[in-house]
């Protein structure tokens, strides 16, 4: 029998049974699709973190939080979070020749911010006139803070896009006045756009005021909780940590053997915790796929076996008029992996399209794996090839003789 009419018979085959032919693909459907959108998704997350992780935390970058019970592996345990202070950065600022520049995160938390009537709850948090240089993140339109309005404690603030447009209707906020609680705060600037961080927050939704300003008039504490310190180059990493380290165990008067009283993170730290996650992302999810497209093979096998049972009348048949076992088992193999390749090429195509809205729901870029895609369209011709051998053999073994007298 000849390839081209083996086809034919198949797709005349899947025709006259929709249904079944609909479940045989289903769970090669969905194999495929699952294992090209996991990758995509998983792909296009890392890009997107290690970017943002680029930008807000370079090379150079050390941050230093309050707590903790290591300098390199991360805070362990839960410890006091008022044992760093300013006086603390100031002296590791001059005595440790790596660091040239440090910049506090003062988390004030969510506060609710008041303009003529609109109110919004919003992040506030206190920074200082290095704001720019350690973070990397300007104003769109006004000016940041100068030394002399930190060092006064002034009550000026600067306000994200969000901001700007639920509590001032998109206006230009520069020079009006906002409250924080019950204080009055000038707005000097607008911070550029961010987007949602790894965190999931909105930094676009925020108010930084100078942290001597958080300090002493929203918060009323004289410790900080976190800041970010720059290196001189990233080769000196390692020695700006080890300093730092022994510079604040001697100033906390922490005995040898004592855990630290605070945590450093590096960037190199961050792409590893990345890089693990990650893993267990791409890992985990596509060997569910895998699984789906056993359990499709094992459904189209069964299906098979149903139409072997069912078309005894046609294979004998056939055989009768001199179709040989190897062409009978030859039909029944290419139906089998016409049907997975057929659902496979429809989980691409549907996957193409998806990922578009994927792609804009999540903020990643759009980017087909298509070596994911070749690897699923692979492994369903392997799926619909081994599920169709039993059901084949036994097309093959039948005597057309008693097939036709039943």
């Amino acid at each position: 029998m000849k390839i081209k009419r083996i086809f034919q018979h198949g797709l005349r085959g899947m025709g006259r049974h929709k249904l079944r032919t609909f479940f045989m693909m289903l769970g090669t459907f969905v194999g495929v699709l699952a294992l090209i959108v996991v990758v995509a998704i998983g792909r296009g997350t890392r890009e997107v973190v290690l970017e943002r992780i680029d930008k807000i935390f370079s090379g150079s970058s050390i941050m230093l939080s309050a707590g903790g019970g290591g300098s390199r592996g991360g805070p362990h345990g839960s410890g006091p979070t008022t044992t760093l202070t300013v006086d603390d950065l100031n002296y590791i600022l001059e005595t440790v020749p790596e660091i040239r520049a440090w910049d506090p995160l003062l988390l004030a938390g969510t506060r609710e911010i008041v303009y003529q009537g609109n109110n919004s709850t919003v992040r506030v948090m206190g920074h200082s006139e290095r704001y720019e240089d350690v973070w990397s993140r300007g104003a769109s339109r006004g000016r940041l803070f100068v030394e002399p309005e930190v060092r006064s404690s002034a009550r000026v603030a600067l306000v994200g896009e969000t901001v700007v447009d639920e509590v001032f209707g998109g206006a230009d906020p520069i020079g009006l006045q906002i409250r924080i609680g019950n204080a009055p705060f000038e707005v000097i600037g607008v911070l550029e756009e961010i987007g949602i961080d790894l965190h999931g927050w909105d930094r676009d939704n925020e108010v930084i005021v100078p942290y001597t300003t958080a300090m002493r008039r929203i918060m009323n504490v004289d410790y900080i909780g976190t800041a970010k310190l720059l290196a001189v180059d990233d080769s000196r990493i390692d020695d700006a940590v080890a300093s730092v380290t022994g510079i604040l165990r001697e100033r906390h008067s922490l005995q040898e053997g004592e855990p630290n009283d605070f945590s450093m993170f590096t960037p190199v730290q961050v792409r590893e915790m990345v890089g693990s996650m990650n893993r267990i992302f791409t890992l985990f999810l596509p060997i569910v796929a895998v699984v789906s497209l056993l359990i499709g093979g094992v459904v189209v096998a069964n299906l098979m076996i149903m139409a072997v049972n069912e078309r005894r009348g046609e294979i004998g048949l056939r055989k009768a008029v001199g179709a040989r076992e190897r062409d009978v088992r030859m039909q029944f193999l290419l139906e089998s992996s016409m049907v997975t390749v057929v659902g496979g090429v429809l989980a691409l195509l549907v996957a193409t399209a998806g990922l578009v809205f994927v792609a804009r729901a999540m903020e990643l870029p759009n980017a087909m794996p298509w070596e994911a895609a070749l690897l699923g369209l692979g492994a369903a011709v392997l799926v619909g090839l081994a599920a169709g051998v039993l059901p084949a053999n036994r097309a093959a073994g039948l005597e057309s003789a008693s097939t036709l007298r039943e």
